[in-house]
């Protein structure tokens, strides 16, 4: 009997250890799917007492809530708005310090009770909203554990935000991150973000769009109207009950829109919202030859209810390209003279002349003066035209002997000369084909900013079409983009120019000796006496 009791005693002594335990395991609350470095605070929203009708009553800082209220959270739970409720109350925050690369965070030893976890992300890019977690009471009244199903155990409440910007020439159907473009073409933006939900613990809760262009780049579709930007979240998003827009010129001279989002708006949603915004933009005249013209969008908003000045930042971006010709004429020259050359006397003291020849050639200089027109068909019959290039546009070539056509999109041009280089030089029956094509490489996204893509190469492919329409194929030259310098065919820096033109004169002027020269004035004089002669005789035979 004795070592029954004591067996009995023992197993008794095990039961009351293991219910210490699961009595010290309730005090313990955890919260999951954090990330490593993020902040925790909490407070503590019901307590256990057993004098209360209950068992729990509000602590301090929410005494205001009512019966009512109390009675909705033990018989229904915490909706999105009895969260919001209480968010609004709390005020006295115990420091939870911070998550650890277990990625979840615990407190042990509590007091029984209800109680609100609110996470301060470390990211820039994520919003926490609170979770609700529970310690049960240590008796065993039913007016005592919290009913429902209250747990120690909970997961984030994690709202992501998110920026995409997108684009896309005006016309098509497919957006993208770049495109390339003519000056005057008008091109579409769409912004998509995540707008997340701000419980009333944000007591000034901001979120807000700004959209940046390049120089090159307007918010002018035509020569006095700003273009019109649409917000749409699915509902009935006005301004400006729910947001405002502004435009303006930064600092660097670079036009801009901001959004600004109200904060009844913000806390009006109990989910995070998507928001698209769209409008166009037109290429000016100031686009930069292949350095592209970039459109950012950048969002910033509100991420710690505690601090109204902790902001996050994210932007994206998107890039356009335009093109150049630059092409370079040159002229070949070929030609002969002569000259008459004293070489001496003869034995009767007459001075003996000599002719010689020669002949010279010059390869390769520039031709000024020369015009071009641009086309669209093989057959020239067809201008190519943007807001910079009107038909029959001629392109003179200057002293160098070049020309250079801006603003162009990727496709394929043609060159006709309309008007030969001064000085003799014969128009060309040919046409110069150009064909531009380019290809584009990701650039990996960072913290703060999404990934986008930006020119890799591009590649200028030259033919001449002849007059019987056969082509020849040119020169294929390739150029990359190396942080905003240009290198042609596989790093080389330094001149672009393609020159496609080598042309050959007609027979030039002599231009030998003053032996010549005399003999031609000579002559003429002869001619013109010969004429004034024959005039004078005419005349003397009428009088007669």
């Amino acid at each position: 009997m004795k070592k029954i009791l004591a067996l009995v005693l023992a197993m008794l002594l095990v039961l009351g250890m293991v219910s210490a335990l699961a009595v010290e395991n309730e005090k313990t609350i955890t919260l999951n799917g954090l990330e490593d470095g993020d902040a925790i605070k909490y407070y503590q929203v019901l307590e256990f007492d057993e004098s209360a009708e209950k068992g729990w009553k509000f602590t301090d800082d929410f005494k205001t809530l009512t019966a009512g209220d109390l009675n909705e959270i033990l018989t229904s739970g915490i909706n999105d708005a009895m969260a919001t409720k209480i968010a609004a109350l709390a005020k006295t925050a115990i420091d939870g310090g911070s998550v650890d690369t277990a990625k979840s965070w615990s407190k042990s030893d509590l007091n029984p009770g209800l109680y609100m976890v609110q996470a301060v992300p470390s990211k820039a890019e994520v919003i926490y909203n609170p979770v609700f977690l529970a310690v049960q009471a240590d008796g065993t009244g039913t007016t005592k554990a919290l009913p429902l199903n209250y747990d120690g155990n909970g997961t984030a409440k994690k709202s992501d935000v998110t920026l995409l910007k997108e684009t896309k020439s005006a016309g098509d159907s497919a957006w993208g991150k770049a495109t390339t473009e003519d000056v005057g073409d008008i091109v579409d933006y769409k912004i998509t973000t995540t707008v997340p939900a701000y419980l009333e613990s944000y007591t000034n809760p901001m979120f807000k769009v700004t959209d940046t262009l390049t120089k090159g780049l307007t918010y002018k579709t035509n020569d006095t109207d700003n273009t019109t930007v649409t917000l749409n979240d699915g509902s009935d998003l006005t301004s400006p009950t729910d947001y405002s827009i502004e435009f303006k010129t930064n600092a660097s001279g670079q036009e801009t829109f901001e959004i600004n989002f109200t904060k009844a708006y913000l806390q009006k949603h109990t989910a995070a919202t998507v928001v698209t915004i769209t409008y166009q933009a037109k290429i000016t005249a100031d686009a930069k030859n292949v350095n592209p013209e970039t459109n950012t969008a950048t969002i910033e908003y509100s991420r710690n209810p505690d601090d109204e000045n902790d902001h996050g930042t994210k932007e994206d971006k998107t890039k356009h390209y335009t093109f150049d010709i630059d092409a370079g004429l040159q002229g070949d020259e070929e030609y002969t003279t002569s000259e008459i050359v004293k070489i001496g006397k003869d034995e009767n003291g007459n001075i003996l002349y000599e002719e010689k020849s020669y002949s010279n050639k010059t390869t390769h200089h520039p031709l000024a003066g020369a015009e071009f027109e641009i086309f669209t068909d093989a057959a020239c019959t067809n201008h190519y035209t943007n807001s910079t290039i009107t038909a029959e546009t001629k392109f003179s070539t200057d002293d160098m002997g070049r020309m250079n056509i801006k603003g162009l999109d990727e496709g394929t041009y043609y060159l006709k000369e309309t008007k030969a280089a001064p000085g003799g030089f014969m128009l060309l029956t040919d046409k110069l084909k150009f064909v531009i094509s380019a290809t584009y490489k990701d650039v990996a996204a960072t913290e703060t900013c999404n990934a986008y893509k930006e020119l890799d190469t591009y590649s200028v492919v030259v033919s001449c079409i002849h007059a019987d329409n056969t082509e020849t194929a040119g020169a294929t030259s390739t150029y990359t983009l190396d942080n905003g310098t240009v290198k042609k065919n596989n790093g080389v820096a330094g001149d672009n120019t393609t020159e496609v033109i080598n042309t050959k004169g007609t027979s030039l002027p002599s231009t030998g000796g003053m032996g010549t020269t005399l003999l031609y004035v000579g002559g003429s004089i002869l001619v013109l006496a010969a004429v004034i002669l024959l005039v004078t005789k005419r005349r003397m035979n009428a009088e007669d």
